[in-house]
């Protein structure tokens, strides 16, 4: 990993606090919407169970849980994160839509997780996982607060393995989308960041031997648009998930 973003990662936080009021603008409209169908991938895998009590940590302004919440065996959701800027802002969307009672948004963090062993059916991180200090340590705490029989669902950025759409990727990632996200965001260099983030990150099989390593099994990995983002399933026991 690069030591220059690894250290970056440690402070992280402070960047989303810094573009916290142009985040949800300029994550639509970079990814011309395409995260608000991706997000909705999340409820084609949740576990089967009638009565889900979720944990979205990294949760942002809370697109997961706003989304998550659609389905009714979604009972509570807890969404964590370390940038005030952005749970603040998180807090009154959900307010706005009436949902109090349903999502609570809170400060904490996504590597050493604020909540008791055997605690959620259900972990989402929606690309945020790179940004943690210590990814493998957050796998690791994930997997204890889960149930028995829980699931862990994380998407994140990849790299396409076709030549021509992996060409297109990085002249985007690269050039276009850090000027425009710098420019709208008026911070020197949050999209810089967060594309060097991408590209120094685990992705596939390297990612899934992470959860591997965590103790997580069943575990399966879906492309997402041509290979640009990926899905990652796994869970903490087998048994009661294999049919999904």
């Amino acid at each position: 990993m690069n030591n220059q973003i690894s250290e970056r990662k440690k402070e992280s936080y402070k960047i989303f606090n810094e573009i916290a009021s142009t985040y949800d603008l300029l994550n639509h409209t970079l990814s011309f919407g395409i995260d608000i169908y991706w997000r909705k991938k999340l409820l084609k895998h949740l576990p089967q169970k009638d009565s889900i009590n979720a944990l979205d940590l990294a949760t942002g302004t809370g697109d997961v849980p706003l989304t998550l919440v659609s389905d009714p065996r979604i009972k509570k959701i807890t969404g964590i994160d370390l940038s005030k800027g952005m749970v603040d802002i998180g807090i009154e969307k959900v307010k706005k839509k009436g949902l109090e009672k349903k999502i609570f948004l809170m400060l904490g963090d996504g590597v050493n997780i604020p909540a008791g062993d055997n605690a959620f059916d259900l972990t989402t991180i929606s690309f945020g996982i790179r940004n943690f200090s210590d990814p493998q340590k957050s796998l690791h705490d994930i997997h204890r607060v889960l149930k028995e029989d829980g699931r862990l669902m994380i998407m994140e950025f990849a790299i396409p393995t076709n030549p021509i759409i992996r060409t297109v990727y990085f002249f985007y990632f690269r050039h276009f989308l850090p000027k425009i996200g710098n420019l709208i965001s008026k911070h020197k260099d949050a999209y810089t960041y967060l594309n060097q983030s991408v590209e120094d990150f685990p992705f596939g099989d390297n990612f899934l031997a992470l959860m591997r390593n965590a103790g997580f099994k069943n575990l399966k990995m879906q492309p997402l648009t041509f290979g640009i983002a990926m899905l990652y399933i796994g869970d903490k026991n087998t048994e009661k998930n294999a049919e999904n």
